[in-house]
This record gives structure tokens, sequence and C-alpha cells, in this order.
């Protein structure tokens, strides 16, 4: 998913990934497709477990097959190299044999493999899978999640958290292995030239326009340097974030919303504030300003803006930056800190022809795996231990810490729903982008979210 942000495409996590070659990886809120044909669901929505005899090999070793997305060269090499690993240590026993697939592929790949009743026994999750869920096509992992002690230690693994992939309300369908969340980046050099204090997890967005006004630079008419770029802050779960603080959202649940609210006047009022730094206070440029200053980079990377919004994926593009940069928490709004996160993890078919195999892949990825994360860093490990083990912060930036201890104010920055893609694509993104061109007001285009998203979930 994309959309328009005065005229300049806000990229998906994932396509920020896709141009990274370091850093930390993430998920992306892509649309929901349609649903191959399955076995009618049971009780707990999942299709009856396969009776088909697991894959085999010589010797008896069982033979997964798994599937992610291909993100970056140095990221696409770590889970070749996790799967090479795997094979060693479970040599005789499993075997998997992980594809890496562009994204515009990944989807249809794994329709057709469910459609041929061969399905891909296990791979990275997306939101698109969710339609999968709701085919009863994936497998209830709940009781193969208690069989792992680890799992239920609350102080290792953010437990409270995992309820958002319960869809049925009780059961876990994915397992977890890593974390993305959201954070303000900002530009050291410019904030030392003025002798401005840098962020911390103190600010509100109170504070964050003040210093922006400050940092905001004016030559003979031209704006030479800006105080902030909304950045991610741009997409609907970002914007969302000002009305989950102030006690609302834009819809009623997360799976299966019921009703839209983006209308609430708490929501608009946050989607107000973003528009006025850039036609009110100016201190953040719009689309025709922004394209005067970036070219094959991101504004932030031209060392002309001191302050963007954005996901932990972006630390990956600001490696090679020509300035020192750190990160900060996302402010505080009505005296309440709230912010998006998402999950990476694994889900394995219903009808895979190798469970055990492939759920011992999603378990040694949660679990022993994390280690490796600690080297790589490519990923946020889900495991405490790993987040917090000073050789992983000691290779990440400073205020790296003080984003990820924010997790406790963090909710899913995903919408569960069969029509998931009409109701971003098509419905969200286009409208907020007309927003930000100035092009109409938040409240009328709220209303018109409501409206158009109602419609929709009304039509079942």
């Amino acid at each position: 998913m994309s959309m328009e942000t005065n005229d300049r495409p806000v990229l998906s996590r994932r396509q920020f990934l896709r141009g990274a070659t370091v850093g930390a990886a993430g998920l992306v809120l892509a649309a929901c497709g349609g649903a191959p044909a399955a076995q009618a669901p049971n009780s707990e929505g999942a299709a009856p477990a396969s009776t088909q005899a697991p894959a085999q090999a010589s010797g008896g070793v069982q033979r997964i097959r798994a599937m992610m997305w291909l993100n970056s060269p140095v990221l696409d090499e770590n889970f070749k190299l996790r799967a090479q690993q795997f094979n060693t240590i479970y040599q005789g026993q499993y075997e998997i044999d992980l594809q890496l697939l562009p994204y515009d592929q990944y989807w249809s790949r794994l329709d057709l493999a469910y459609a041929a009743n061969d399905p891909i026994d296990t791979y990275m999750w997306d939101v698109q899978a969710y339609t999968h869920y709701k085919s009863g096509l994936l497998r209830n992992l709940q009781a193969d999640i208690d069989s792992v002690a680890d799992f239920a230690n609350t102080e290792q693994y953010p437990l409270e958290l995992y309820d958002f992939w319960r869809f049925d309300g009780t059961n876990l369908y994915g397992l977890p292995e890593n974390i993305q969340m959201m954070a303000l980046y900002y530009n050291k050099d410019i904030f030392d030239a003025a002798g401005v204090a840098y962020p911390d997890s103190t600010w509100t967005y109170d504070k964050l326009l003040e210093v922006a006004k400050q940092l905001t630079i004016t030559e003979g008419g031209e704006t030479t340097q800006w105080g902030f770029d909304k950045g991610a802050l741009g997409a609907w779960w970002g914007a969302q974030t000002f009305g989950w603080a102030a006690g609302t959202a834009f819809f009623d649940k997360v799976i299966e919303p019921t009703a839209f609210t983006v209308s609430d006047p708490r929501n608009v009022e946050g989607l107000q504030w973003l528009l006025d730094t850039v036609y009110v206070h100016k201190v953040s440029p719009d689309a025709t300003q922004a394209a005067a200053i970036a070219q094959d980079v991101s504004l932030f990377q031209t060392g002309k803006l001191a302050m963007v919004a954005d996901g932990t994926w972006y630390m990956s593009s600001n490696v090679d930056s020509p300035f020192q940069w750190d990160m900060a928490p996302l402010p505080i709004w009505k005296d309440q800190r709230a912010l998006p996160f998402w999950f990476g993890g694994w889900v394995v078919a219903n009808a895979s022809k190798a469970p055990e195999a492939a759920i011992a892949w999603a378990k040694w990825s949660a679990t022993d795996y994390q280690k490796e994360l600690v080297t790589n860093r490519d990923w946020i490990p889900i495991r405490r231990a790993e987040r917090e083990d000073p050789a992983y912060l000691a290779g990440l930036p400073t205020g790296f810490k003080s984003v990820v201890d924010t997790l406790g104010d963090a909710r899913i920055g995903d919408l569960y729903h069969g029509k998931s893609a009409q109701l971003v694509n098509e419905v969200m993104g286009p409208t907020l982008g007309e927003v930000w061109n100035n092009n109409v007001t938040p409240e009328a285009a709220a209303a018109d979210i409501d409206a158009k998203a109602n419609d929709l979930l009304a039509q079942g």
C-alpha cells in the first residue's frame, strides 16, 4: 500500500525496505486480495486438518516449502543464511526450501498453490493472509505455541499485544518473530547548530511545533531548511495515532470493524494539526517545495529537514546520511502517547504436508534464532532479552532503546477485514491524499471516508 501525501508517494513499509541495504525490516499494510476456494471452516474458523502424510525425503527427513518476499540484498541474504542454519541444526530431521519472491508475485503464488491443493507449508504473514484465515486455510497454532514454555513468559514476550492476532478471539493463527514501531527521527547537526536540545520522551506535539518553528530557516522569501515533515504520519495508520491518544479511533474494531468514525472531532483535530504544519505554521514543505529540494533521496536525507516521523524500518534508509542523526519516541498528544506497531511472523497452511517441520521453523525463528537478529540487526527481535541486549543496542542509534520502551503505548497499525483493499486503497488513502494537498478540509474528508467506508461495510 502507498498513498499520496502532497503529491509525493508515502512509501509503504515494504517499499522502504526494498531500497534498503542494511537495518530494520518490517511489515506493511498491503491490500487484502481475494482468497481461493477452501474447505468449509469449523467452529474456530479453520478448515479440518489435512490427512495427507508429511512430505519426506530419504531417511524420513520432513521437507517444507517456505516463502518470504524480497526486501533488499542484505536482508534477502540473511534469510537464505537463516534457512541454511535451520537445515544444519535440524539435519536428518527437517529440511526447508525457502523461496524469496517479489512482493507483487507473492500472494498470487500462494493462492495458486492453495487452489492446486498443494499449499506452501509456511510463509511470512502480511494482512492479505487474513483472507486465508477467513477461508479456513491457516492452521490454529495455539496448541503448538502452548507447547513451548518460553512463549508463556510475559517478561520476554509481549503477550498482551498478541491478542491482535487472535482472529477468533481466542487462538493465535500466526507466530510473531519480530516487531516494528514508529519514531521521530531528527538531524543532530541541525539541532547542534541552533543550540536546541534534542527530542526526548517528554516531548509533546506542541513542543515539536515550537522547536520546528525555531529550526525552520527562510532566506529571501525562500525556505532553505524545514523544521518538520509528517512522513509516515500521513498514512492512515500514522494519522490515526492522534485519535488514539485522544480516546477514539478511525474504526471501532481492528478485526472485522463494523463502523468507521473518522469524523469524530478528536480524529479531525489530529488531521488538522498535521495540515496546519504546512499551510498555517509553514514549518513543513508542501509537495512542490519538497520536490525542489529532494530528488533521488528522501527530504530528511538531504540534510535540510530537522525532524520527520517514520517507522523503525527507516533506520536503514539513513545509514549513509552525510550528517549525524538519531531517533526519539513519537511525541505526546492530549497527555497520552500513542503509536502503531506491526508484527512479522509465520503462518502455517492447514493442509501442509509437513506441519511438524513448518511449526518447528516458526518456533525456532521466535526463540533460538532471536540471537542471530542481534548480530544481523535486520529486524527488531520479539524476545525482550535480545531487544535489550547491549550488543544489539550498541549498533543502533542511541535513541532506539527509548523508542522500544514505548511499546506499551502501541496498538496494531492494521485493519483486518475482507474489504481491506477497498477501505485502504480506494477510500482512506486517496481521500487523505486530498487533505494533504489542501484540496479538501479534514472535516469534509473525514465525513466522506466514513460515508464510503460504512457503505462498504454494510454491503457485507
